[in-house]
């Protein structure tokens, strides 16, 4: 016989019972187990092995839809078999037709009994004949009686009967002839098949995998199959196709087919079977027996009885049930109106016992029909899933309740409760509802804090207008209601308007909103408060040590992240980034996705922005990107800005202008001009002006920039440096007044501290000195940015030093500091460094007013200047790159944009720019 794993007791008794009858004699084999033991295959290796030596084998398997069809199992053993004669053929032939008709005999016809008996008499001719009976427990009781009257009757005519039941399983009627009669008889034998071993796994398990695989996985599989054969066989076609890694971490998992496996178990089985596993696969976690029973219209007794059935064995067990393939191949069983069907009573009866809102909840949301009570299951299930982590499922809960709402005053407030979650996740997402809370806002039907978080979403998603009308329907005194409860939240926007959204700060009803100061201890307040001293500049000795407290707050969950993002940022415009740099990444590793996406992203483009002004190109960029990442485009709303600007600067000093035209092409709303982020965002674009030469467009940003941070009473130069940076495209336009007044009024608008603001003005102040002025003011704002960890201005500073002593001459010194600038901008990951402006080269001559061309040699920059310069006095290339430091590359860049602004064509053309340039080679290079 097939050789199966661990069943050689029972072929070896198969065999025996074969060679004992086909000596002369008649013997009943029963085969006892549960569904899924492997009856079936034990019977079929039998059956086949019996018909390969010589054995007439008839075979039949009983079913439970046919077991009340009468003498249904003997028309199964008879079909296609050859009789005595062509007359009694056709007679049992219409006996069995018609016994379909008849309905059940209650005792046996000595006429059919007398028919059979020469039927089966006359297939006995053959060495042996042999009856295999698959799942006799569903026999219909008329076949089963005349099998055991022809057992009496044919003497020593050598015949077997081998069948498979499960106890406990099919009529009751059959099953008391089983246990009373048949297994009583005293040549019948019993099998008994337990579930396999872990060795029994093993051995399946290499008809699949190498022998170190089935081991390594055999215990977790026979925990998964309960030692089931046709479940271990089903775990290992599912993993089969599977090669996860690393190996030594395999496990199987219960995957589509050991769900088939599993529901073709429960068809073999009593209809109520499949009907209490449908009931549990519903019901999901919360399957006591009792509601099990109410599911299925039974008692719970019986629901019991059965899922602890031998027969059944186990099938109906959490642990296997509860496997996903399986509770959706069972729920796959039932047609699209059963499954409703189901669920609808399984809510109702849940909400009934006092189930979980969470469990009660699922159901509701998988059934189209309105529920009266749905609306208060379903915020109770948004509450609790939020709680656990999962805002994607209370965003859900909160729609679905929206939908089931008839009151429009609920309708309204679950509107207000979802745009508030929905914002911290997917923020694009609420605009749906906006439309419905702002006329709400306007009728006065929303509470203060409902108004609050209204306007948050608005101006995230550039409503400035409807936010404006909010906002001064707040200044009256429809929500005197509210009473104290409504003070923090007119608090709160009072205190982180001007700060988030100051071009809004100053509409009508804003300082009337809060009716009394609801305290200095709140950790949001003092955030606010500090991040308003930094930026204006005012008192803010005491802002780093409260923006720590708060931090540290934060860290203990006492702290709102919108808090926590303005504490960081006060350390970030102080210039303590260091500070900054361990509290962002605290924060990130904490807070996880407790908060939200919204929080997360804005916390990680604030980490790019540390890295930005520590000179870490690279990671800045990478920070940005994947704060880009956390959301889409859309959903970013205004605040894009913030990372669009680190993406901007970035790609920019890295080198590649067009890559940060890239950036500027992507949308940008309008209503972030009304942000500080706006107002970086212009200085970044500013910035890439004047890296590509346009310096009246870098100019135009870097003015819009400082009037609206002077508009808005937050001119802080360590937040945005504009002064420096106009200063700068001045300077390329050769007007040095306008750079020196500017950077004069920086220097005084800086508190005590801020070493990395003060730096970048002490290097644009130097550019306005005399060559022999520079040296001492730029070894200052080195010593300043190398204090603050500023790697990439250091580098430019330094560069700057170089320039300032290669022009007075000191080779020694000017390489000295060239190449360390050089190594700190390979280290920030910079371009080539760039040249310091040479305004005040022609500072007698006065300034070039502004938009004004001067003569053609005035027009170019300071870098193509000295190197038209040396080109016209007849240095070759590669001697320019030597004696300024920088690349024949660069040379012949610089060398090309000299001809076209200077309207020549080759080099011998230069010295007529240039008339002087071949006397006096000695003298400062800023004389010339």
């Amino acid at each position: 016989m097939e050789k199966l794993a661990e069943r050689d007791t029972e072929e070896k008794t198969l065999a025996q019972v074969y060679g004992e009858c086909s000596l002369g004699g008649r013997r009943l084999v029963a085969i006892e187990g549960a569904l899924a033991s492997g009856k079936t295959a034990l019977l079929a290796s039998f059956a086949r092995d019996a018909a390969d030596a010589g054995a007439t084998v008839l075979e039949a398997t009983a079913s439970s839809f046919e077991r009340y069809q009468p003498l249904g199992i003997i028309d199964q053993l008879l079909r296609g078999c050859r009789l005595f004669s062509p007359g009694a053929d056709l007679e049992v032939r219409a006996l069995l037709a018609s016994a379909g008709g008849e309905g059940a005999q209650s005792e046996i016809s000595s006429s059919i009994l007398g028919l059979l008996h020469g039927a089966f008499q006359h297939l006995t001719d053959s060495p042996l004949l042999v009856m295999c009976i698959d799942d006799a427990h569903f026999m219909d009781v008329e076949s089963l009686q005349y099998l055991l009257a022809l057992m009496r009757r044919m003497g020593t005519a050598p015949m077997s009967i081998v069948f498979t039941y499960c106890p406990d399983m099919g009529r009751d009627s059959v099953q008391r002839i089983l246990q009373a009669e048949i297994l009583r008889m005293p040549n019948c034998t019993q099998l008994d098949l337990e579930p396999l071993s872990e060795t029994g796994v093993t051995t399946v398990l290499e008809d699949y995998f190498n022998l170190e695989i089935a081991g390594r996985i055999a215990a977790d599989c026979r925990h998964l199959s309960g030692g089931r054969p046709l479940l271990v066989h089903a775990l290992a076609e599912d993993y089969a196709g599977r090669i996860p890694e690393p190996a030594g971490q395999w496990r199987p998992v219960a995957g589509p087919a050991f769900g088939r496996a599993v529901l073709s178990c429960l068809y073999r089985a009593d209809p109520v079977v499949l009907q209490i596993a449908r009931a549990m696969a519903t019901l999901g976690e919360f399957r006591s027996a009792a509601v099990v029973a109410r599911l299925c219209g039974m008692d719970p007794e019986s629901v019991a009885r059965i899922a602890a059935s031998p027969g059944v064995g186990g099938l109906l067990e959490h642990d296997l049930l509860g496997q996903p393939s399986v509770r959706e191949a069972v729920l796959g069983s039932m047609s699209q109106k059963e499954r409703q069907d189901m669920r609808s009573r399984a809510a109702r009866l849940l909400h009934h016992k006092g189930a979980p809102a969470l469990v009660t909840a699922e159901h509701l949301m998988r059934i189209g029909e309105p529920v009266s009570w749905a609306r208060q299951v379903l915020c109770e299930a948004a509450d609790q899933a939020l709680a656990g982590g999962d805002p994607e499922a209370a965003v859900g809960y909160l729609e679905r309740a929206h939908r089931e709402c008839a009151e429009e005053r609920e309708r309204i407030d679950i509107a207000a409760r979802l745009t508030d979650v929905m914002w911290r996740y997917d923020p694009a997402a609420v605009k749906s509802y906006l439309p419905e809370l702002v006329a709400a806002a306007e009728q006065g039907e929303l509470s203060v804090r409902q108004s609050v978080h209204l306007v948050r979403c608005l101006l995230w998603n550039g409503q400035v207008e409807q936010a404006t009308r909010v906002v001064a329907r707040l200044g009256d005194d429809s929500h005197a209601e509210d009473g104290e409860e409504a003070v923090p939240y007119a608090e709160q926007l009072r205190r982180w308007l001007p700060l988030t959204y100051p071009g809004l700060a100053s509409a009508p009803g804003t300082e009337d909103v809060a009716a009394q100061d609801a305290g200095p201890s709140a950790p949001g307040h003092r955030a606010a408060a500090a991040l308003g001293a930094v930026l204006r500049g005012d008192g803010e000795a005491g802002a780093v040590p409260a923006a720590e407290l708060v931090l540290r707050e934060a860290l203990a969950g006492a702290a709102s992240p919108a808090s926590s993002l303005a504490s960081l940022m006060v350390l970030i415009y102080s210039d303590h980034l260091d500070k900054a740099s361990v509290w962002c990444d605290a924060l990130l590793a904490s807070m996880g996705e407790t908060y939200g996406l919204v929080w997360n992203a804005m916390l990680t483009a604030a980490r790019a922005e540390i890295h930005y002004r520590l000179g870490d190109l690279a990671n800045a960029k990478r920070q940005a990107h994947a704060a880009l990442a956390l959301m889409l485009h859309e959903s970013w709303g205004a605040a894009v800005v913030v990372p669009l600007s680190i993406l901007v600067r970035t790609a920019t000093a890295m080198g590649d202008p067009g890559e940060a035209e890239s950036y500027l092409d992507l949308p940008v709303p309008s209503a972030a001009f009304g942000t500080l982020g706006g107002v970086v965002y212009l200085d970044a674009r500013g910035s890439l002006h004047l890296a590509r030469g346009r310096h009246d467009a870098a100019l135009q940003d870097f003015l819009a920039a400082g009037h609206l941070m002077k508009l808005w009473e937050m001119d802080c130069p360590s937040a945005v440096p504009w002064r420096a940076h106009a200063a700068r495209a001045y300077f390329h336009k050769g007007l040095s007044v306008p750079a020196g007044e500017l950077l004069t009024e920086q220097m005084s608008l800086l508190p005590s501290g801020h070493p990395r603001t003060r730096g970048l003005t002490y290097r644009a102040l130097a550019a306005t000195l005399r060559p022999d002025e520079r040296p001492p003011v730029l070894l200052k704002a080195a010593n300043l940015l190398d204090r603050c960890g500023d790697s990439l201005n250091l580098a430019y500073t330094l560069a700057d030093l170089g320039h300032a002593y290669e022009s007075l001459g000191d080779s020694v010194q000017a390489r000295r500091h060239t190449h360390h600038a050089r190594t700190l901008g390979d280290r920030c990951a910079a371009a080539l460094l760039p040249e310091p402006p040479a305004a005040a080269a022609n500072e007698g001559a006065g300034p070039e007013p502004l938009g004004e061309s001067g003569p053609p040699a005035g027009r170019l920059s300071s870098a193509e200047r000295r190197v038209a310069e040396l080109a016209a006095r007849g240095s070759t290339n590669e001697q320019i790159a030597r004696k300024l430091f920088i690349t024949v590359s660069t040379v012949e860049q610089h060398l090309t944009r000299a001809y076209r602004k200077l309207g020549i064509r080759r080099r011998t053309q230069l010295p007529s720019a240039y008339p002087n340039s071949s006397h006096d080679h000695r003298r400062p290079r800023a004389a010339r």
